[in-house]
Formats: structure tokens, C-alpha cells, sequence
């Protein structure tokens, strides 16, 4: 028989409005670097971002309890979200109950999602496409360039009576964000909670982005002429090598046997493709939730989810540099969470003559840049 309960509301949680930590949040508010550690965005972009979520999150008060006003509500998930602290954690600091706070956080991030989405992650077309890949060009100097693509592992508690599932070949149970990320580390596409143990099976051939790719439903515009010259391709996206080769999206040359002419290309596809990778990097270095999710795995995406929308929505109010311009430094940080992908690799006769063609544009006298030879030469 389940014991009674004790308190209607915990004296810990009676003192909320004099010791919780959302008593700070004035003090916090008033000083713009306090609040960019804190919450991750500027006061005036919390406010927005308030201004946005508050009327969906507002409950009224009862003649028992006075409820937790919206303010506190987005504090509350942002900080879950910035910190990776648990729901038990949060409580204690907040004053709150356990399951309020896991309520609160799970219902927020939702709501985040709904509202944001539409307007700072939507499904991409013609025309985004077509003004990805202008940004490429002009960024990265990689033509016809409509994103670069890559996977990472977020790790997450063994979610119950799921066996292996989720256990991948790192060693940890994970779901898998899959993204693309367009020249100034903006992310296009967002494909979450493919089975960590799925790494070595073709996650990108199951999810909606390869399977709408391989079909042509994605609006990707016909090809089009490299600037300056009469050479004409596809738009395509940018990956690496453990990706399948296809006509719309190009990897590196393998690395045995190559060639001067190979390695330049390599090279100039790594220089495109970093911007997922350090988009990843800043995600997780963000929001610390990215570190390890401690709840069942449909929480576990509608966080991830959240994540995505609010970088975007950040970069659209507070623009970064998101990657160095400089090429003298050793860029590439991939980490230990990458996803591999190992679907299909029938490379077709015109997925190689598309990188072919890439690769003597890069090595010609339009399209060469002065220091490719010794950056990929060393």
C-alpha cells in the first residue's frame, strides 16, 4: 500500500520565492555577460525568446498554490539545457519538485520547437538551396555547394528494456543527430534519434534526408555552371569518406594512391566540410545537455530538438564567427562522438564524374587557390 503523502507542498519548496535560484535572475538580467553565461543568449534575445514562449507556458494561479510564472518556467529549461544538470539537481537549486521540473523542462522544450521552427529551421527549398550554395562559393570557394552533412552521437542513459539498440560501437547507448550545415555554420536539416547501434548499418540511407536525396524530392535546383568557366554539375552536399558516393553528394578521394590532383581536392572538400563539424562543436559546447541526456529516449529528442532551433534562432540575433577564415591552422577537430555511416557505396558512373570534374576545377587556373598545394601537402 503506498504511503501517504506528507507535504501538499515541500517546506523546501515553500521558500522558493527567498532562497530559489530564480531569485537571482534580476541581478542576473542587469548584467549582459552574467546572462550570456547563464542562459547562453543576451538578455534582450531572452526577452524575445520570452516574449515568444510566455503566453504558451502561462498558468494561472489556484487558491492553493501560486503558480510558476513563465519566466521561471523558460529559466528553468534553459539552464537544464545549458548546464546538462539533472531534473533532481535543478529542483534542489530551483526549490521545485523533481516532477515539476522534469514537466516544465519536457513541455518547454516542445513548445520551443513548435513556435521556432517554422520561421529559423524550416524545410529547405529551391531557393535556400540555391542561396546555400552562393555562400559556399563565396566563403569557401566550393561551388554548387548546398550544405555539409555529417552525424554525431549524444549519449544517453540506457533507455529501459532496450537491449542493444542504442548501444553503438563507441561503447556508449547514444541516439544519433544527423545535420546539414550550411557556410556560416547554420543548420538546414536536422535528422534525430536514429539507434546509436544503427552507426554501422547506413543511418543515412534510413533517415528522411538520404531517403528523400536518393528520390529526388529534396528541390535541389538543376545543375548549374562553376562560375568562370563552362564546367557544369550538380548541387551537391559535402561529407566524408564514410559516406556513400553520390551524384548529389560528393566525398574524398580514398587515400590510397592519390594523386597531387586528389589531394587538392581533398582538401578543399575538408575546407567546406568543417563547417558541420564545428557547428557540432559549438552545440556542444553550448548546451551541455549534449553531453550525456539523462531521461527516456522521446524527451531525450525533443531536447535535441530544442537545441538545434535555439542555435539558429541565436544566430539569427546574435551572429558568430562560427569557423576561422584563416587556413593556417590544423581546423579539424572531430570528436569522439562522430557517427560513422556505412550504407550503400555503389558509386555510379556519374557521381564519379562529377567529383572528377570538381577535382579539375580545383586544380585548374580558375579554381585553384595560391596555398592548396601546400596545405594539403602537409
Amino acid at each position: 500500500m503506498q504511503g501517504r503523502r506528507r507535504f501538499w507542498v515541500h517546506p523546501i519548496c515553500k521558500e522558493r520565492c527567498k532562497t530559489g535560484e530564480f531569485r537571482m535572475l534580476p541581478q542576473i538580467l542587469a548584467d549582459n555577460e552574467k546572462c550570456l553565461a547563464y542562459f547562453r543568449m543576451t538578455k534582450a534575445t531572452f526577452q524575445n525568446l520570452l516574449e515568444l514562449c510566455g503566453p504558451y507556458i502561462h498558468k494561472q494561479n489556484t487558491n492553493w498554490r501560486k503558480a510558476i510564472p513563465p519566466i521561471e518556467r523558460l529559466s528553468v529549461t534553459l539552464r537544464y539545457l545549458a548546464t546538462g544538470n539533472s531534473f533532481r539537481s535543478l529542483a534542489f537549486s530551483f526549490r521545485l519538485g523533481f516532477r515539476t521540473v522534469r514537466c516544465i523542462v519536457q513541455k518547454t522544450c516542445v513548445l520551443i520547437w513548435i513556435l521556432l521552427q517554422p520561421q529559423f529551421l524550416p524545410k529547405p527549398d529551391a531557393e535556400l538551396w540555391a542561396k546555400t550554395a552562393d555562400g559556399y562559393f563565396s566563403k569557401w570557394d566550393f561551388p554548387n555547394c548546398i550544405g555539409s552533412i555529417d552525424g554525431k552521437h549524444i549519449p544517453l542513459t540506457k533507455p529501459p528494456n532496450s537491449g542493444s539498440l542504442y548501444y553503438n560501437y563507441k561503447g556508449f547507448f547514444s541516439i544519433v543527430l544527423l545535420a546539414v550545415a550550411d557556410a556560416f555554420g547554420r543548420l538546414l536539416v536536422v535528422d534525430i534519434g536514429s539507434y546509436g547501434s544503427c552507426s554501422d548499418g547506413g543511418i543515412f540511407s534510413a533517415s528522411c534526408l538520404g531517403k528523400h536525396l536518393c528520390e529526388g524530392i529534396l528541390d535541389i535546383p538543376a545543375a548549374k555552371k562553376i562560375p568562370g568557366t563552362e564546367l557544369i554539375t550538380l548541387h551537391v552536399f559535402v561529407a566524408d569518406e564514410a559516406f556513400a558516393l553520390l551524384p548529389n553528394l560528393m566525398k574524398p578521394f580514398a587515400r590510397r594512391q592519390l594523386t597531387t590532383q586528389k589531394r587538392v581536392f581533398n582538401y578543399r572538400l575538408s575546407r567546406a566540410r568543417r563547417q558541420i563539424e564545428c557547428t557540432f562543436g559549438i552545440l556542444s559546447n553550448t548546451w551541455r545537455i549534449m553531453k550525456s541526456i539523462d531521461t527516456d529516449v522521446l524527451p531525450a529528442i525533443d531536447s535535441v530538438k530544442a537545441i538545434c532551433v535555439l542555435h539558429n534562432f541565436l544566430l539569427a540575433k546574435e551572429p558568430i564567427q562560427v569557423a576561422s577564415d584563416s587556413d593556417k591552422d590544423n581546423w579539424r577537430t572531430t570528436g569522439d562522438t562522430s557517427a560513422r555511416f556505412t550504407g550503400s557505396r555503389n558509386s555510379t558512373q556519374q557521381s564519379a564524374t562529377i567529383r572528377q570534374t570538381l577535382c579539375d576545377y580545383f586544380n585548374s587556373l580558375e579554381g585553384s587557390l595560391p596555398w592548396q598545394l601546400e596545405a594539403c601537402l602537409h
